[in-house]
């Protein structure tokens, strides 16, 4: 655990198994919403039942639809606090995350950190529905009603609109923070995964089991499927294979980035123990 920190975290009193159990269920929280969101998104853009009825260029992209732009930043902002808080051992071994170090403790809260961000800087671009480079929704409006006896008359609701932030837009927030969460999420699906952070995972002669070497060889897959998303992003999203017209017409961008987090979910569904037949 990072030392500066330690002192804004609670130790936890509960004995290390209690606490494992309780990261088995937080791992399953965030495996089964990064499962979910590509997942209704699809849906909602195939069977056409939310305006404006279409399947966007990207899933951030449905941040600008009624629901799903609300269930989008939700997801986000979900995750996002769960890899801010929830993992950290103030130094007590907790069977299954033994042999994070506390590089990677601080690597994943900024992940949780990218995430939230993610959800409070939009993308900004054409997608199939809007054909605006500048669409920011407004968290909360304020407005000003006629004159009424020669004064204007406020409403007392502020506003807060990130269309007064286009300086901080035109920096591309929101895909560095897409590329540094979905990388740090790779390096822990890949590398730390499948480290033994249980006893329970090794035969005698170090020999690990052989739950421990198939759930390793899911590991190694989503990270590999992770790592190739954002390589592939990359290079349609700047145009250097074919050009971003045609990206963009087959929704190249939404299907990569629901690969990535249907393979992070899978990864996370897999660390919180919910297949059986993958547990030591």
């Amino acid at each position: 655990m990072i030392s500066p920190l330690a002192k804004f975290m609670p130790v936890s009193k509960a004995p290390p198994d209690m606490r494992a159990h309780a990261f088995e269920k937080v791992s399953r929280a965030i495996g089964f919403v990064a499962i979910a969101l590509p997942l209704v998104c699809l849906i909602a853009g195939v069977i056409r039942f939310i305006p404006p009825n279409d399947l966007q260029n990207s899933i951030s992209h449905f941040y600008y639809i009624p629901f799903l732009g609300d269930f989008f930043v939700g997801c986000l902002i979900f995750n996002g606090i769960l890899l801010l808080f929830m993992f950290h051992t103030n130094g007590v071994p907790v069977p299954g995350w033994q042999n994070l170090s506390s590089r990677e403790s601080l690597m994943m809260r900024f992940a949780g950190v990218s995430s939230i961000m993610i959800a409070l800087f939009p993308t900004g671009g054409p997608s199939d529905s809007y054909k605006k480079s500048e669409l920011i929704r407004v968290f909360t409006q304020f407005t000003k009603d006629p004159l009424q006896a020669g004064e204007p008359i406020a409403k007392s609701t502020p506003e807060f609109d990130f269309q007064s932030l286009h300086w901080l837009l035109d920096l591309y927030w929101h895909q560095v923070f897409a590329g540094v969460m979905f990388a740090i999420l790779a390096y822990f699906t890949y590398c730390v995964f499948t480290r033994v952070h249980m006893d329970s995972s090794r035969l005698e002669g170090d020999e690990l089991t052989p739950q421990k070497l198939k759930r390793n060889r899911y590991y190694r897959f989503f990270g590999i499927v992770i790592a190739f998303c954002i390589v592939g992003l990359v290079i349609g999203v700047f145009g250097l294979v074919i050009p971003l017209d045609t990206w963009d017409h087959y929704n190249a961008t939404f299907a990569l980035e629901a690969f990535a987090l249907l393979a992070f979910g899978f990864a996370w569904l897999i660390k919180g123990r919910y297949f059986t037949s993958l547990n030591d």
